[in-house]
């Protein structure tokens, strides 16, 4: 069940059927100017992504699953077939009745099997920029992501590993990023708009005590801007090999952030074993 179906380009939408991963999806749509943005990392079933409400780095500029699902073909345990928002509507915007489709949204199967997904679709960006910058604390780096939200700017993706973990990526990835809390970002936009939100939050970062911010253009360089990111889970296993991982998530407001880091490195202290953050 690995067809592509409906794709309405006017209407910013598609229906896949439960075998089309993410990647399949935007191969498919390369050259229709519109492309679909929930990254969990790995190239997941897009129904398994709605059974689980997935989500991802860009999550901070399109959201989760949840948000960009519009209707879903669903197998009941009792064998019948239904279609949560009605067969064939694709609709961004309804008040009739219930919402079932966020019912089964991350509903992880328990309520039924996901066979059909309507997405919604985004056009793909005229450019990216990826930057990076370090901190001399966490609350630091928490500051700037409150402050660069609260003007307004459409970044697409944050994301903050802590020190331990940038000297981990470092020593596996042979990478020489300073070895201090970080943030990594990225903007999604118009050519024109991109330079002028990265020189502000650039302003922001140094308003904070932010040092050697780096951003880049080229897809390449933009690659090895992320590659701590995309590799911190083998330079995880690489500090203690014949190791077992163990990861899990956690979910405060962003102010609180500093304080949970600061209490989970005393726990992990604690209990002898290794550990770090990636936010």
């Amino acid at each position: 069940m690995t067809e592509i179906f409906d794709l309405h380009q006017e209407d910013f939408d598609v229906t896949v059927e439960c075998g089309v991963t993410r990647r399949t999806l935007n191969s498919h749509l390369r050259d229709t100017g519109l492309w679909f943005p929930i990254d969990p990392g790995a190239d997941a079933s897009l129904c398994g992504m709605c059974a689980t409400s997935a989500s991802g780095t860009n999550a901070v500029r399109y959201g989760t699953m949840r948000e960009n699902v519009l209707n879903l073909e669903v197998v009941l345990a009792d064998g019948r077939i239904i279609n949560t928002a009605g067969k064939n509507r694709h609709m961004k915007k309804t008040s009739a009745g219930y919402n079932l489709t966020n019912l089964f949204v991350g509903s992880e199967g328990t309520l039924g099997i996901i066979t059909k997904a309507t997405l919604k679709l985004y056009g793909q960006p005229e450019k990216t920029i990826s930057a990076v910058c370090h901190f001399p604390s966490v609350q630091a780096a928490v500051d700037t992501t409150v402050m660069t939200l609260q003007c307004g700017i459409p970044i697409a993706r944050i994301e903050f590993m802590d020190e331990v973990m940038i000297d981990a990526c470092n020593k596996y990835s042979k990478l020489s990023l300073n070895v201090a809390p970080t943030l990594f970002l990225e903007f999604h936009g118009a050519a024109e708009s991109l330079n002028s939100q990265v020189e502000t939050v650039c302003e922001i970062a140094k308003s904070n005590e932010g040092s050697d911010f780096k951003w880049a253009t080229d897809a390449d360089e933009r690659n090895k801007l992320w590659r701590a990111r995309h590799d911190m889970l083998y330079a995880c296993l690489a500090l203690r090999p014949g190791s077992k991982p163990y990861s899990t998530d956690v979910c405060v407001p962003i102010s609180h952030l500093p304080e949970i880091i600061v209490d989970t490195k005393k726990d992990i202290e604690e209990s002898g074993t290794t550990g770090k953050h990636i936010l």
